[in-house]
């Protein structure tokens, strides 16, 4: 109750315009840093690279959510193909996260696939993994629909997310393994300011779905991509894919970029496929906030910053 608490409370602060103003003129002198791989994709390349040097995988994400116009998504869009475009000639493993507010599913459901296609087409080209990224609820219909859409046309290089904080989230799941049983999926609390009646406000019970989610998942053929930093949870997933003999196909873990340094560097060591979330851009707010609200250590780390 107390995280829900904080968690809410963060989130609320950070809607606040002069807040917000502050943040973001003095963003990477109060930490943003940490969090953010950097303002720009050549930054965003290097810290993928320093990463798999030390034996990471790397997911590029494009910082931007909830853009409201044709133009802005079609802008968005073209700068992820780009992206695309540059990692086909760099000797990476080539992931990247978008979320479809990006590609226009805040505008409509026709303009978000046909770019959401142009994306994944592009991807498949280059040899490249999309995740489509789920944001808060109201859009939660719209990312499925359109995972659904682009496996139905054959782009199986497209994967997604769910988020456990949600009530309907488990039912979800179920739907999308029985449209897919050999799915990959990535696993999530959830990050978002959500009422009572549509994600749980307690943390003992976004836990519990957390868990029974990704145990559905190693019950069936799919793979699950692990993405918590709990480490009971992570030691309960080691357990069961140890007792099970499972290998790499069938899970990993999934880390954000800054956070718990510690402990990626034991997964890797005890053997396991670690991929690194790595945000990068000049809309980097949201995200950011969002960070925050998940520790207060990470807002501990901020205040420090602001102090010198």
């Amino acid at each position: 109750m107390i995280q829900s608490i904080y968690r809410r409370g963060v989130l609320g602060v950070a809607g606040v315009g002069p807040v917000a103003g502050f943040i973001k003129r003095q963003g990477f002198k109060l930490g943003v840093g940490r969090f953010v791989a950097g303002e720009d994709l050549p930054q965003a390349l290097e810290a993928i690279r320093a990463l798999e040097r030390q034996g990471f995988g790397g997911i590029l994400d494009l910082l931007g959510e909830f853009v409201e116009t044709r133009e802005g998504a079609n802008a968005i869009t073209e700068e992820i193909l780009a992206t695309l475009d540059r990692l086909s000639v760099e000797p990476l493993d080539k992931y990247m996260s978008v979320k479809p507010t990006q590609l226009g599913l805040a505008v409509g459901a026709e303009l978000a696939l046909q770019n959401a296609r142009r994306v994944a087409r592009r991807a498949q080209e280059v040899g490249a993994h999309i995740c489509l990224d789920m944001e808060n609820s109201p859009y939660v219909d719209g990312t499925l629909d359109l995972y659904r859409a682009l496996w139905s046309e054959g782009f199986t290089n497209v994967s997604t997310v769910l988020q456990s904080y949600l009530r309907r989230s488990m039912d979800d799941l179920k739907a999308l393994l029985a449209f897919n049983p050999a799915l990959t999926v990535r696993i999530v609390k959830g990050a978002y300011r959500e009422g009572p009646q549509v994600a749980f406000p307690n943390k003992a019970d976004v836990d519990a779905n957390y868990r029974a989610m990704v145990g559905l998942v190693l019950d069936s053929q799919a793979h699950v991509n692990v993405a918590s930093h709990d480490e009971a949870i992570i030691r309960e997933v080691e357990a069961t894919v140890r007792e099970r003999g499972l290998g790499p196909d069938r899970y990993e873990f999934q880390l954000l970029y800054g956070v718990r340094l510690s402990l990626q560097r034991a997964l890797r060591d005890r053997g396991h496929t670690v991929r690194i979330y790595v945000p990068y851009g000049e809309d980097w707010y949201g995200y950011f906030t969002r960070r925050l609200a998940e520790r207060p250590a990470n807002l501990l780390f901020v205040v420090r910053g602001l102090f010198g």
